[in-house]
């Protein structure tokens, strides 16, 4: 990923503290060993009629996608070096979503060590667990407890 200038730093910590989300999102995935994939994204949403907002916001990140659902339009970057390498440039900027950046930096840089440690694995389902509740997620239905329960019965931890 391309780095960003300071000012594109500060506008787009701005937009992601206001209509930006931060997300570690846990979910099913049957061809991994422990049967769950913790999955980095980062979203911006905008009404349809402010697409080129995100278009924009696309040109400057330099990855991504844009997805219309309705009247609204949202940017979403889940290309798990992207989020990390975005989010290490973006997060000294940040202030009501600092924290969100910073655990879901934290899970990037533990995932690949977790391939050898289910009770890591576990932890960093924790993590994201906090970040879903920083985000006062109230859909999620996959937690750390539920990742971890599966995962005895599986007698793998």
């Amino acid at each position: 990923m391309k780095n960003i200038n300071r000012d594109d730093l500060l506008y787009l910590a701005g937009l992601i503290d206001g209509d930006g989300s931060i997300i570690a999102q846990i979910v099913r995935r049957s061809d991994y060993v422990y049967k769950f994939q913790i999955r980095s994204a980062l979203q911006i949403t905008q009404l349809k009629k402010r697409r080129h907002f995100l278009e924009h916001i696309r040109e400057i990140i330099g990855y991504g996608s844009i997805r219309d659902r309705g009247n609204i339009s949202d940017y979403v970057l889940t290309e798990t070096r992207c989020v990390y390498s975005f989010l290490k440039q973006l997060s000294p900027f940040l202030r009501m979503k600092k924290k969100q950046a910073n655990l879901l930096l934290r899970i990037i840089e533990q995932l690949p060590s977790s391939k050898n440690s289910a009770l890591l694995f576990v932890e960093l389902c924790r993590i994201s667990d906090h970040v879903a509740q920083l985000n006062d997620s109230t859909k999620r239905e996959i937690t750390a407890e539920v990742v971890a329960k599966e995962l005895q019965e599986l007698k793998i931890i």
